[in-house]
């Protein structure tokens, strides 16, 4: 859960997919241009919301997450298990936490004992605590700049096209990419990303961690509220 919930260190998969190549004698979209112009586009933007359902070692996890000038987070919910908050501020050395089972504290968020009490706290992780990279995930991308650029915290500009495809009525190019979106640290995963077919394009849906099926959508562009909690209560050991 955690190597989910860390990069947000995020709606059921309901989808009608229609998929279809260019036609006869029709060029080949061009998927570096695109993912350029997609990624020039979204770097411009305030916010964005990353919301959706994967799957992940035989587990399901939703996530409700997002991108601002201010910080980043989100909340996991693995069913089964429990529910993950985490937000981060831009910039700082340490991240906000709550759990709403126990073996969230203790699988996900490194609480040796936890007991009923520490659930629904809110508490600071600070990165002198030796469960702060692994929870928190610094040295990846914080804002929606950083996320959509070029760049060993962003993507790769290698791009390949395939096909287009149409999620929830919007039609898209699907495009085989490379990101650092779930990666701790730097570096690239391969990741699929679904851009609109628009004016001015946009990022709509990516893959999610390697090895998980399933969709995360970017929505609500420039209207993505990220609210960072306030907590002096170290996590417990």
């Amino acid at each position: 859960m955690s190597r989910i919930a860390g990069r947000l260190g995020i709606v059921s998969i309901a989808l009608t997919i229609l998929i279809a190549g260019p036609g006869a004698g029709a060029t080949t979209p061009n998927a570096k241009s695109i993912l350029a112009k997609a990624l020039a586009d979204a770097s411009k933007k305030a916010n964005v919301t990353l919301s959706g359902t994967v799957e992940d070692s035989g587990l399901t996890a939703t996530i409700d997450g997002g991108f601002s000038t201010v910080g980043n987070g989100g909340v996991t919910t693995v069913s089964g298990v429990g529910t993950q908050y985490q937000f981060t501020r831009v910039n700082a050395t340490q991240c906000f936490v709550k759990a709403t089972t126990l073996a969230v504290l203790n699988e996900d968020l490194g609480v040796k004992n936890p007991t009923t009490s520490e659930i629904g706290v809110w508490y600071v992780l600070k990165k002198s605590d030796s469960r702060y990279q692994n929870v928190c995930s610094p040295g990846g991308a914080q804002t929606v700049a950083q996320s959509f650029s070029f760049s060993p915290i962003g993507w790769s500009k290698n791009a390949t096209y395939k096909g287009m495809v149409t999620l929830n009525g919007v039609r898209t190019f699907k495009l085989l990419a490379s990101s650092n979106l779930f990666v701790d640290g730097r570096g690239f995963q391969k990741t699929t990303l679904y851009v609109t077919d628009t004016a001015k394009p946009l990022p709509f849906a990516t893959s999610g961690p390697i090895g998980s099926t399933g969709l995360l959508y970017l929505t609500k562009w420039g209207s993505t509220n990220v609210t960072i909690p306030a907590s002096s209560l170290s996590l417990p050991l």
